[in-house]
């Protein structure tokens, strides 16, 4: 006669030692978790760092008055496009043709247009060394400043990067170029001026200085516009003190 017998088997052996090692195990993968997911303690100067990091982030158009053929432009240049590169941003040339009070706004002036399109090209040729994304321009006006303040407000231009030259006016030496004085006090968004000093100046036979220096300003008031152009050449009529459309 054959006998049946049930046998029982405990499959879950319950020991000291594992529960132990259970709670280790878990303790850890919680530290870690807890470690991965902990948010900083924010303080004042970690607020102060994010502010300002955002706020060089959002450069992503500059605009860049080329005043004059030199050393310092070309280097104006260079920064911009350094800039923007990491923030897929672009560069804007700009050359504004002072046309006399003698002559009427669209008064051709081919020597200077050549000298325009020279200035251009060679800053062109700067900032695609960096980037590819360049607009060039040039704008016939009565006065460079209004004429740069009101291409930054229709171009919406994040920044204004000038390179600054002393000039003679009527005999005087002006240390501060008129165009970046007004720029500066009326520009519709924040505007930094690179000064040689007087290493170029020596040479030019104006003002005197052995420092670089850099001056960044906020604006001073404005909206910017919408319209965005690109066309080569065009006319600017101003109105008094300030550009109109």
């Amino acid at each position: 006669m054959l006998t049946l017998a049930a046998v029982t088997t405990n499959a879950l052996n319950i020991t000291f030692a594992g529960v132990v090692i259970a709670i280790l195990f878990l303790a850890s993968i919680v530290g870690v978790l807890g470690w991965m997911f902990r948010l900083p303690k924010e303080t004042e100067r970690t607020r102060t760092v994010a502010r300002a990091t955002r706020s060089v982030n959002k450069l992503t158009r500059i605009l860049v008055p080329l005043l004059s053929k030199s050393e310092a432009t070309d280097r104006i240049v260079a920064l911009a496009a350094q800039m923007v590169r990491s923030r897929n941003g672009n560069v804007e040339l700009l050359v504004v043709l002072e046309v006399p009070f003698t002559l009427p706004l669209d008064a051709r002036v081919e020597d200077d247009e050549k000298d325009a399109l020279e200035i251009l090209d060679r800053a062109e040729s700067v900032a695609k060394q960096s980037v590819t994304a360049v607009n060039k321009r040039i704008v016939k006006a009565r006065n460079a400043g209004p004429a740069i303040v009101r291409e930054a407000e229709m171009r919406c231009v994040d920044l204004i990067l000038m390179a600054n030259t002393s000039i003679r006016v009527r005999g005087n030496v002006q240390q501060i170029h008129p165009a970046v004085d007004y720029v500066m006090k009326n520009a519709p968004c924040e505007v930094l001026v690179l000064s040689q000093g007087n290493v170029d100046a020596i040479h030019n036979g104006v003002g005197s200085g052995d420092k670089e220096r850099n001056a960044i300003t906020p604006p001073q008031g404005g909206r910017k516009g919408q319209y965005i152009s690109n066309t080569t050449l065009c006319e600017s009529n101003e109105a008094d003190a300030g550009v109109s459309s």
